[in-house]
């Protein structure tokens, strides 16, 4: 009885259960901008206090909820009728005595009340919370934290690959395991790691003996900061029979050799970072038998996103790192740290390689992911050149654009708001303007105003398109505009993006830092945005892309006879399968057909129903129904493949791609139709963008070996620099553009051969928006 209460949460519902000891923490401008709503603070607001939210929602409706209220009667005369009368009961006792009302309220507003009594009445039961929880027994100490079985909890959470969680879970070490020293010249005792620090060039010697004879060593670079660029390389950290060893940079040259030996297995994990520190700061490019433990993790359970060193230990050893191991400390690197990460990492090696070679995946491991890592720090390193000037005229009209758009939008609604909150953007579209509800999903906190539910509103009011274009800039500008000069080395004057191998189900690559996947290629900013990475004076940029790759894979698996004649004719694959749907000559297919054809094609593969087709096609759902019927009609390979797959799929419990790339979807089976909807979906889109992925991986791979076998000039004048879905691009001396294009081209062409022709399009600019 003497606690004081806080609820805690986004839904203004709430605000009716204030009372003494009661309060309501909620948001009023996004995260930062919080309000606290006792009595007074809801008077304050809306001119009444808390036991009177009831009869004011039970007035005006809330369309989220799907209470109707009384049609007709908005935020503002439900204010006033409530200041007036009080609540429900009172309006409709006082509307009996018709002189007196009369005089009271407008004719309008009685024709409303009279009319909607029904409706205010039901909204009123609607809109009270009810209080009344039969058999809440409960006790605040039972909430008391208390002591946890730590062993139970590290089982569970391995079982479940809970990763994070666990890392999260406060004091998790005990308290003999923190107090545990830690020395100079010994690892952590109990974890069976000698660790010594080379002193002299006899210790050296007899490492390098040691890594000669064993054949195998685990390594990491130990650096000063998170970057290698931006970091000093302090040494390295050597796992070689079982102990850990400290060389530091004065000694790593006489130790160069040994990553030139292709004969010597180099195990760690993420090993681009070591590849690109001995590149930087020794010019030696590794030549060693790689095995990545982090792709190994990745490769296995592609679905996961717990590929880090404590979620591969804790996978594969269930051992859990202490929360105090960390590369850096106010004393500059942790020695001991790394040298027991990188100790246990090497413990990994054994179990994940037999995992791969019963998964019949060891070979994809090693020709492709291990060959690729060398690919991906190549283009860390080269980095791409920013044209600040161009950044600069985008920021300043992104700014004056933002401010229109924003006064255009309030002037829209009738009233200023937070455009950026979901919460204050959902009162404005569906309790303000009233915008139909009908298609909308609803989440936990009420309707959707995602990108996709602001879709399906278009045409309902103009305010619609505007927010989705004041989405879109501030998305641009936030995410690159503003951004891409502050990641702008001061080295290089370059912008070095990541390439992450571990990150897609798909086995697709993604960046970051800055993500240069999602600048979008169809929109007018997305393109000015492209325009700002260009290549250095003298140079010129080289694009080759894919095209309709993925269509061409599908023609492949499928074995599809249609649509492989359609490609080996060299027609356009959309207005063919337009002309082969609806039964006419290829002339006199419309652009409204091949659009239709062309959504069918790629959205059917990805598990597209009617109902997709009809909203992304702009036909009825009749309409795109037959059109997906006559489709498999027309393409009865395709749609053989698709039941295929899933058949397959359903049996194993996994699905592959063309080189033998796993992804495992046990949710097949679920009892969720949603879940297993998406399952089926993931399904067969897996084969076919998997497949495209492996054959981009590949011609990275070959693209990059002749390359640098071939001519001097060339391998000095190239840098391999972007790849973002199915294009690449280098840079390239001027002079020197034709060439290497159609030998690129060449590459990407004949990488790999399918039962249709591979095209690649080619295209030279200064920049890399500006390619055609």
């Amino acid at each position: 009885k003497d606690a004081e209460v806080f609820i805690v949460t986004g839904d203004m519902d709430t605000l009716q259960l204030i009372r003494n000891g009661v309060k309501v923490f909620t948001l009023r401008k996004g995260m930062s901008d919080t309000v606290i709503y006792d009595a007074g603070e809801v008077k304050k607001r809306f001119g009444f206090g808390p036991e009177k939210m009831i009869d004011y929602k039970a007035l005006r409706g809330d369309v989220s909820d799907n209470i109707p209220g009384v049609p007709g009667i908005g935020e503002k005369t439900a204010t006033e009728l409530i200041l007036k009368f009080g609540s429900i009961e009172n309006i409709y006792k006082q509307l009996k005595n018709k002189e007196k009302i009369a005089k009271e309220l407008k004719p309008g507003v009685i024709k409303k009340l009279i009319e909607g009594e029904k409706s205010a009445k039901m909204s009123k039961e609607l809109s009270a919370i009810d209080c009344a929880v039969p058999g809440l027994d409960f006790n605040f100490s039972d909430c008391e934290i208390r002591e946890f079985d730590k062993e139970k909890i590290n089982h569970l959470f391995q079982k479940f690959e809970f990763v994070s969680l666990l890392k999260r879970i406060p004091g998790f070490l005990t308290e003999e395991e923190k107090s545990k020293p830690r020395t100079g010249r010994l690892g952590r005792p109990g974890t069976g790691v000698v660790f010594t620090e080379i002193e002299n060039e006899n210790e050296l010697d007899k490492l390098i003996k040691l890594i000669k004879e064993d054949k195998s060593f685990a390594c990491r670079a130990a650096l000063s900061g998170k970057e290698v660029l931006d970091s000093d390389l302090q040494g390295l950290i050597i796992i070689a029979d079982g102990r850990a060893f400290f060389t530091d940079k004065k000694m790593v040259k006489s130790i160069l050799p040994l990553f030139k030996d292709s004969g010597i297995e180099l195990v760690g994990h993420d090993l681009k970072e070591l590849v690109k520190a001995l590149q930087y700061n020794f010019d030696c490019v590794i030549q060693n038998d790689l095995f990545d433990v982090m792709v190994a993790s990745y490769l296995l359970n592609p679905g996961s996103r717990a590929h880090d060193i404590t979620g591969v230990l804790l996978k594969v050893l269930g051992k859990v790192l202490p929360q105090t191991t960390a590369q850096t400390n106010l004393f500059g690197i942790d020695k001991n740290s790394l040298a027991e990460e990188l100790w246990l990492v090497n413990q990994t090696k054994d179990k994940l390689k037999t995992d791969l070679e019963k998964a019949d995946n060891f070979g994809l491991f090693k020709k492709v992911e291990m060959q690729l890592i060398y690919v991906l720090a190549e283009m860390e390193l080269n980095g791409i050149a920013v044209d600040s000037a161009v950044l600069k005229k985008l920021s300043a009209e992104a700014a004056v654009d933002l401010e229109k758009l924003t006064k255009k939008i309030y002037h829209l609604a009738g009233m200023e708001f937070n455009i950026a909150s979901p919460i204050q953007l959902r009162e404005v579209l569906f309790d303000k303007l009233r915008i139909s509800v009908e298609g909308i999903k609803k989440g936990k906190t009420g309707l959707s105003t995602s990108a996709e539910e602001l879709e399906k509103m278009r045409g309902l009011h103009p305010i619609i398109d505007e927010i989705s274009n004041y989405r879109e800039l501030t998305k641009l500008q936030n995410t690159y505009i503003d951004v891409l000069p502050g990641l702008v080395n001061k080295k290089t004057g370059r912008i070095h993006t990541h390439f992450n191998q571990t990150v897609a189900a798909t086995g697709r690559l993604s960046s970051s830092d800055p993500n240069l996947q999602n600048i979008p290629i169809r929109s007018e900013l997305g393109r000015e945005i492209r325009k700002a990475f260009v290549a250095e004076p003298g140079n010129i940029l080289v694009s080759a892309d894919y095209s309709q790759i993925e269509l061409r894979i599908v023609a492949s698996l499928a074995q599809d006879k249609r649509m492989i004649e359609i490609f080996n004719n060299d027609e356009d694959i959309h207005k063919a399968t337009a002309a082969a749907i609806n039964n006419m000559p290829l002339e006199k297919v419309t652009k409204a057909m091949r659009y239709a054809a062309k959504e069918v094609n790629f959205g059917v593969l990805y598990g597209m129903g009617p109902y997709g087709l009809s909203w992304r096609a702009g036909i009825s759902q009749a309409e795109a129904r037959d059109f997906i019927r006559k489709y498999f009609e027309a393409f009865s390979g395709v749609r053989e493949y698709i039941d295929r797959t899933l058949e397959f799929t359903k049996k194993e419990g996994y699905c592959e791609t063309l080189f033998g790339r796993r992804r495992y979807l046990p949710e097949l089976n679920a009892g969720n139709f949603q879940l297993r909807a998406a399952a089926e979906r993931m399904a067969i889109n897996h084969p076919i963008q998997g497949t495209a992925a492996d054959l981009m991986k590949m011609a990275m791979i070959e693209v990059r070996k002749r390359l640098a076998n071939g001519p001097k000039l060339i391998a000095d004048s190239t840098k391999l620099i972007l790849q973002v879905h199915d294009e690449l691009v280098l840079e390239v001396k001027k002079e020197l553009a034709e060439e290497v294009a159609k030998l690129v081209q060449n590459i990407m062409e004949t990488v790999v051969t399918l039962r249709v022709p591979v095209k690649v399009g080619l295209s030279i600019n200064r920049s890399w928006g500006e390619m055609k």
